[in-house]
């Protein structure tokens, strides 16, 4: 938690939207709190320059906000950051990671691609709202 503000930082700079019940200091301290170990941050020095959140439903990993500084981009870090993630994943004996990429956002569907990761075409996600 202590690196929060500037993990939303680099989320702002990042492009991600930052949703109002899940990614407030709440809401990601209960993230961190029920995953211990999952999520991680990359420095450079005391410089924050990259971030994953990781979680599980005891069955399924799930990558969000995996984010890397522009100015950071190109160095191998967001691959060193999923690696530890799934080393991390697979030591809980999880069968799959999932992730999901906004649509449109195509730097990052080239990213993960690159990476071997591929999209499930039998699945849609659905969302239900619960805020007011």
């Amino acid at each position: 938690m202590s690196d929060y503000d500037a993990v939303l930082d680099l989320w702002r700079v990042s492009g991600f939207t930052i949703r109002p019940l899940t990614d407030t200091r709440e809401g990601i301290e209960r993230l961190l709190v029920r995953n211990p170990g999952l999520s991680i941050v990359a420095l450079d020095g005391e410089l924050l320059v990259g971030c994953a959140l990781g979680s599980h439903d005891g069955r399924r990993g799930f990558l969000q906000h995996v984010a890397v500084s522009p100015a950071s981009r190109g160095l191998g870090i967001a691959t060193k950051i999923v690696d530890i993630c799934l080393e991390r994943f697979r030591a809980l004996n999880l069968g799959w990671v999932h992730l999901d990429v906004v649509e449109g956002n195509d730097v990052a569907m080239s990213f993960w691609q690159r990476i071997g990761w591929g999209p499930r075409d039998e699945l849609t996600r659905l969302s239900f709202c619960l805020l007011d």
